[in-house]
């Protein structure tokens, strides 16, 4: 075989490479770690202080996307919420009709639940672990884990150790796996 053709041969090989590996990158990215509803999760991100990547892995965890997702708990639309707490959080967002909360619209679903995790990354002085943690179990639960010092839990193993629930356990690691993957394929 002659030298031309075997480096043709070779830049066709590395050409077909490059190729399947970006096709990968890309239907990893948009299929499995989808920024769904970006506009609405950026500006209310923005709006409540919170990463944006943050709420797009609670949406991911909670209803994969599914803005009609029901839990068996009754937790409804993207972020999962209870009629309870958008009751509650809804009163702090004008844009909403309190008397009229419909946590199948993504606007509305997503601005409660990103207002509701704002209010649990503050309450937990900034440690979105103990938030996450949080919005799966609920605050009081979480508090009666802790020894009130939430700058103790700043690394993800810690906090694992004093979940007491599995499912919690799970949650929040399966939260910031996706997290992870969210703030590298979208940096």
């Amino acid at each position: 075989m002659n030298k031309k053709l075997k480096i043709k041969k070779t830049f066709t090989i590395i050409i077909i490479i490059v190729i399947i590996s970006l096709a990968t990158f890309l239907i990893y990215k948009y299929i499995f770690f989808p920024k769904k509803y970006s506009k609405i999760v950026e500006d209310a991100a923005t709006k409540y202080g919170v990463d944006p990547n943050l709420v797009y892995a609670i949406i991911k965890q909670e209803s994969k996307f599914s803005e009609v997702a029901i839990s068996k708990s009754k937790a409804k639309g993207l972020m999962q919420l209870l009629d309870s707490t958008a009751y509650e959080f809804s009163k702090y967002i004008k844009e909403i009709d309190r008397n009229n909360i419909d946590l199948f619209d993504p606007y509305t679903n997503i601005n409660i639940g990103t207002k509701y995790l704002s209010y649990l990354v503050k309450h937990f002085n900034g440690n979105y672990y103990l938030a996450v943690a949080a919005y799966n179990a609920g605050p009081g639960k979480v508090d009666s884990w802790l020894n009130k010092d939430y700058s103790e839990y700043t690394q993800l193993e810690e906090l694992i150790d004093i979940v007491e629930y599995n499912e919690t356990k799970t949650y929040v690691i399966n939260v910031f796996n996706y997290y992870n993957y969210y703030t590298k394929l979208y940096f």
